[in-house]
């Protein structure tokens, strides 16, 4: 790993930290960069300011957990090879609730158009494979569903919630279907 990517690695990683312990409002570039052990100019050779450096690590953290999703996705029918996608999504924020809630909070649909083009993910989209649908309904798809999937998940992970994401699964896979199969019909 290049001293440079070691290092824009090594401030995310400390804003990750700092985030979770502080809150990112409550965070400064100087905080993230003490606990990088870097000095704080070294910040600007990466990051424009606090906000890009947040832009990017939901860009970063939303790739990874979408192209470890589409790695357990096995099934043949198109349909549920989406609800394993959806399933292993679902099950990675509930019992990662830090991420659940910098997602939920700082994803956007800029955000998920940066994700489809700027990350590569037009070359892992195999779990969106269904013939009859344009890249646009795709990618409108997969905004809508990490939607719902991030408005489940905050639900679940409530205190008073008054069902457990076991019990919402089922309610949200059925939706789905009934999406997939309603947008096929309007062809």
């Amino acid at each position: 790993m290049s001293d440079q990517i070691n290092k824009k690695e090594k401030i995310m990683q400390a804003a990750l930290k700092i985030f979770e312990k502080k809150g990112s409002e409550k965070t400064s570039v100087r905080d993230i960069m003490t606990e990088a052990n870097l000095g704080l100019g070294t910040f600007y050779l990466y990051y424009s300011d606090k906000k890009d450096l947040k832009e990017k690590m939901v860009l970063n953290l939303a790739t990874d957990i979408i192209l470890n999703a589409e790695k357990t996705c096995t099934q043949e029918d198109p349909i549920e090879r989406y609800i394993s996608f959806v399933d292993y999504i679902i099950d990675y924020l509930i019992s990662h609730p830090f991420e659940l809630d910098l997602l939920s909070k700082n994803i956007t649909w800029t955000l998920y158009t940066k994700i489809e083009n700027d990350y590569g993910l037009s070359e892992a989209d195999s779990t969106l494979q269904l013939t009859n649908h344009t890249e646009s309904e795709k990618l409108y798809i997969l905004s809508l569903t990490l939607e719902i999937m991030m408005s489940t998940c905050k639900s679940a992970v409530l205190e008073d919630s008054i069902l457990t994401i076991d019990e919402m699964k089922p309610v949200l896979f059925a939706i789905i279907r009934k999406i997939f199969n309603r947008i096929g019909e309007n062809k």
